[in-house]
This record gives C-alpha cells, sequence and structure tokens, in this order.
C-alpha cells in the first residue's frame, strides 16, 4: 500500500515587499542614476524590473542601482522598480521618480534649436516666440531680436507683481545683437554679431554667449570677450564706426546677478504690456492667448513708460531710462551698490538716491572712460539721444 508524503515544502506565494526610495542623481541631458533600497523576502535571490514610462527598460536587474542613457535633452520621464524572487512573485511598485532631463548649451548656435531655416535670416523656429520690451537697454545702436522657448505644454506664471513672470525648467530666452549695414535701406542687409541665450536648469539660470562669424553661417559658443570692428550708416545718412564689445561670461554675470545668483534683466511683464510691432494686440494678452502666459492681464499689470515717447512726461521718463539701464547693478544685491543707489522703477524717488547723485550721473552718462562711464558694460559709445533727456530730467528734479 503507497501514501502521499506531507513532508512536501508549500509553493511559495508571498511576494517580496516592494523597492523603496527609489532616486535620481547625476542627472544629465542623456542619461540617470537610478539607485533604491533593497526588497525584503525569505528567498536571497532578488531581481528587479525598471520601468521608464510604464514600459520595461531593464529585467532581471541585480543591483539595486542602474544608469538610464539615451534619453533626449529637455524631456520629462517617470521611472519606477518592482522586485521578483526566485518563485517569480512580483513585488508592488516603488515611488515613481520623476526626471527632467537639463538644456545644455551645444558648440554651435544651429544645435540650439533657436532658429529655423538660413541662420542669417533669424526666423524663429516653430516653438519659439518673438517679444519686444517698450523701453531697451542701449548696447552701441545695436538692433536686437528677443526670442523666448518654453518646454512643451508648459507656460511663463504671474508672479503676483509686474516683474518677470515665472519660468518653468528648462526655458530658453535669446537675444540676438545686430547693425543693418544701412539704416536708411532696410533692404541693405544686416552683420550679425552676437546671440545671448539664457537657459533655466533645476531653477538656476545659465548664461552663454554665441560669436557669428563673419559670414553669418553659424555662431559659436564662447565664454570669452572680444571686439568685432562695425561701420554702418545711420538713419541721418551718416557713417558710424564702434569697436562693438562682446562680453565675456563673467561680464555678463556682473550685469546679471543679484545677491550672487544670474538672473535675466529685461524681460518683466510691465516691460511688455504694449502693443508691439509684431502684432496689432497688447503683448501680454497676446502671450495669454498664445499659450505662454498665464494668470494674468493686461489690465492687472502696470507698463514701464517708453523713454523715447514724449508725450510721457520727463519724470518718468528719466525714471524708466535708469531703471532697464542701470538699475540691475544699482539696487540691493546688485553688482555695485556704492552710494547706496536704489534705481529701480518701483523704488520712492526719496529712496533712489538719484538726486544726491545727480553730478555725477551727469557726468557719466557723457562720458566714455571705461573706468568712469555709466553704464561700465554694454557700451563703448555716448547714447545721445538718452543724454539729452536725462539732462532734462536731472535739471527736473532740481526745480
Amino acid at each position: 500500500m503507497g501514501c502521499s508524503s506531507d513532508d512536501s515544502p508549500a509553493a511559495d506565494t508571498e511576494s517580496p515587499s516592494a523597492p523603496a526610495n527609489l532616486t535620481a542623481s547625476n542627472v544629465t541631458e542623456t542619461s540617470a542614476d537610478l539607485s533604491w533600497n533593497a526588497s525584503s523576502d525569505n528567498s536571497s535571490d532578488i531581481v528587479y524590473t525598471l520601468y521608464q514610462d510604464e514600459t520595461v527598460l531593464a529585467d532581471n536587474v541585480s543591483e539595486t542601482t542602474f544608469q538610464v542613457t539615451g534619453l533626449t535633452e529637455a524631456n520629462s520621464y517617470e521611472f519606477y522598480v518592482t522586485a521578483k524572487d526566485e518563485s517569480g512573485n512580483v513585488s508592488n511598485a516603488s515611488n515613481t521618480v520623476s526626471v527632467v532631463t537639463p538644456l545644455v548649451f551645444k558648440t554651435h548656435l544651429s544645435q540650439m534649436g533657436v532658429f529655423s531655416g538660413s541662420l542669417v535670416d533669424l526666423t524663429p523656429a516653430d516653438d519659439v516666440q518673438l517679444y519686444e520690451l517698450n523701453s531697451t537697454l542701449f548696447t552701441d545702436y545695436a538692433k536686437k531680436q528677443r526670442l523666448v522657448r518654453l518646454p512643451e505644454g508648459q507656460k511663463m506664471r504671474y508672479n503676483g507683481n509686474d516683474l518677470q513672470p515665472i519660468f518653468p525648467d528648462n526655458t530658453l530666452v535669446s537675444k540676438t545683437f545686430y547693425y543693418l549695414n544701412d539704416e536708411t535701406d532696410p533692404n541693405s542687409g544686416k552683420r550679425i554679431i552676437e546671440t545671448r541665450i539664457f537657459l533655466k536648469v533645476n531653477g538656476t539660470w545659465q548664461a552663454g554667449n554665441y560669436l557669428w562669424n563673419e559670414g553669418m553661417t553659424e555662431a559659436t559658443y564662447t565664454e570669452n570677450g572680444s571686439n568685432v570692428p562695425i561701420s554702418y550708416i545711420d538713419g541721418d545718412g551718416d557713417t558710424q564706426n564702434i569697436s562693438y564689445e562682446v562680453p565675456s561670461q563673467q561680464d555678463c554675470f556682473t550685469c546679471h546677478n543679484n545677491n550672487g545668483t544670474t538672473r535675466p534683466i529685461g524681460m518683466k511683464l510691465r516691460s511688455m504690456n504694449f502693443v508691439p510691432s509684431y502684432t496689432n494686440q497688447n503683448q501680454i494678452d497676446f502671450l495669454l492667448g498664445n499659450g505662454f502666459l498665464e494668470g494674468v492681464t493686461s489690465s492687472e499689470v502696470s507698463t514701464l513708460p517708453d523713454w523715447t515717447d514724449t508725450n510721457n512726461d520727463i519724470f518718468a521718463r528719466g525714471r524708466a531710462y535708469i531703471d532697464i539701464n542701470c538699475a540691475h547693478c544699482h539696487q540691493p544685491g546688485g553688482a555695485v551698490n556704492n552710494f547706496n543707489l536704489d534705481f529701480r522703477f518701483e523704488t520712492p524717488f526719496e529712496d533712489t538716491a538719484i538726486y544726491a547723485n545727480r553730478g555725477e550721473i551727469e557726468a557719466r552718462i557723457q562720458s566714455t572712460v571705461p573706468t568712469y562711464m555709466m553704464p561700465q558694460l554694454g557700451r563703448t559709445v555716448v547714447h545721445e539721444e538718452a543724454v539729452t533727456m536725462l539732462l532734462e530730467y536731472l535739471q527736473a528734479i532740481e526745480d
């Protein structure tokens, strides 16, 4: 007579615990390092399955670390891990970790995705938006094209004030400097000199610069300053010769610095609250309707006066010019805050120290001595039209 044995081991049907504390580190534009806490189980033979956006990325991983490769720049990914024991029991999923690969500066401007077609045409790429400012920073009479690109599906958000909106990570802001060969003839062509680019990466702004070649077929990343001789015919038909100064990376940090943090200067909501040349609609409302901005309308934002508009009173014009050309350095936390100057437009006049230093301002705006003139960076010639207006303003505050 035979009988069955009761001594056979029971089948293992208990799932291992879920891996815990999945984290990502060393994230680059193409890779990320993942690590997690090991799963616990009666079996010592535990392997892991790694998922990328709910698709199996790797199976039977024996370690608790994994380097993900083959990612693409400025994209978001989600990862999670499950454990499997030798009996095939699968755990619940670990926590999900999100990874956003950063933008990086490429060697050539053509690789940055700012323009489409021939670079010299300065045609914005399909996902890049032109924008304008109503009072602009003076740079030796150079003309400027301003562009912004946001990550797909994201927007600039109202920050509760008239200053800069909140930009999502992987925002790109560019400004290209050029001269028309002959300002009396718009069809005479142009000489493009440089394209400055800001990238917001992991909450921090990074500045880079691209210097154009003479043929204007390409621009190359550089951290060094240089001088470019420029000759052009101005609007009065006179030939102007300028030794244009391309800033070094340290120069960029000097102006775009507040309390040790790099940031853009010009792209404030109050500076965009007007009808620009590229549309017949208020720019803030245009950006709102175009999906680039959210949380505010033009009626909720003040407007920085256009200093060139003689319909504005001289006090507003003077303060607006000083704000956009000088306040980035002369304010609390700015790179140059001697004399306790605070030139921001929103600062009450009695707290700016403009009146006490009006003589210095008058002398420095007319100087071209590098160690004395104001501003010391960004110009080599006197801004004649602005000087005329500022002298009127400085006289007005004495009356």
